[in-house]
């Protein structure tokens, strides 16, 4: 065996030891199992023309006494990471429904279209297939848009009660342009972070109280492991990008 086969196959044997001690990943893990804790089960429904599908963690059966609750997540995260800390409460209460939107998590879609307003259709068509006629939104951040759309449009009719955690919502196109202008620089760059530096500026923008210190081969790890789940590949973040330019630069005639 020459010192090139030796050589490839250290550093595969590496990568498979950083993929199992991997802090992130045991995190992940530590996640779905509480997922699995309180009742809710991964699942997979694809729409009727059979181009997407929305990946997502909910109840087996819908348990008549308890309302059902959907839960939307923000940009750059999954639904079991930003919902963490409140899984377990609302659990008992309600039968929770975790969806990932397109291109974050599980769900995908062949579709061309990027907008706010097919997120919330395709999340809308997923209850349904499950078989919920009638259910409770609530969307942070880039869901809180989500939630917005579903409550006025997409599911207008199954949705009781919207809860939208998230700014800008009828804000026009111009609007939002001055403000991500005032950053200095390209916010998708910190949206969709592949520096180390970049995703410390997004933890102290997004977290009411982001932690006072990291070690920087966390924060590698974190980008590593949602680069693996194709997050901040070349080709998705491409997507990203092109969903963030679009929720900044359209004008979408929202009424509150």
């Amino acid at each position: 065996m020459g010192k090139t086969s030796k050589k490839h196959h250290l550093d595969l044997l590496l990568y498979h030891l950083r993929r199992l001690l991997s802090p992130i990943r045991l995190k992940e893990l530590a996640l779905s199992l509480l997922l699995l804790l309180c009742g809710l089960y991964p699942r997979t429904v694809s729409s009727s023309c059979g181009t997407t599908k929305i990946h997502l963690w909910g109840p087996r059966r819908r348990r008549p006494d308890r309302p059902a609750l959907v839960l939307i997540h923000g940009f750059g995260v999954f639904s079991k990471w930003q919902f963490e800390g409140q899984i377990a409460s609302l659990s008992r209460r309600f039968d929770l429904y975790l969806p990932d939107l397109l291109f974050f998590g599980g769900s995908a879609t062949a579709d061309e279209n990027r907008s706010v307003e097919f997120q919330a259709r395709c999340v809308a068509e997923a209850m349904r297939k499950l078989g919920v006629e009638r259910y409770s939104v609530a969307g942070v951040s880039y869901g809180g848009f989500v939630a917005f759309r579903m409550a006025a449009s997409a599911a207008e009719k199954e949705v009781e009660r919207v809860v939208i955690i998230t700014a800008g919502i009828a804000a026009t196109a111009t609007e939002r342009r001055k403000m991500t202008a005032r950053e200095g620089r390209d916010v998708a760059e910190w949206l969709l972070p592949t520096a180390v530096e970049d995703l410390r500026i997004l933890f102290r923008r997004c977290m009411y109280r982001p932690p006072t210190w990291l070690p920087a081969f966390l924060l590698r790890d974190f980008i590593e492991v949602f680069a693996g789940n194709c997050l901040y590949s070349i080709f998705f973040s491409a997507f990203h990008r092109n969903v963030f330019h679009l929720l900044v630069n359209v004008d979408n005639n929202y009424k509150i």
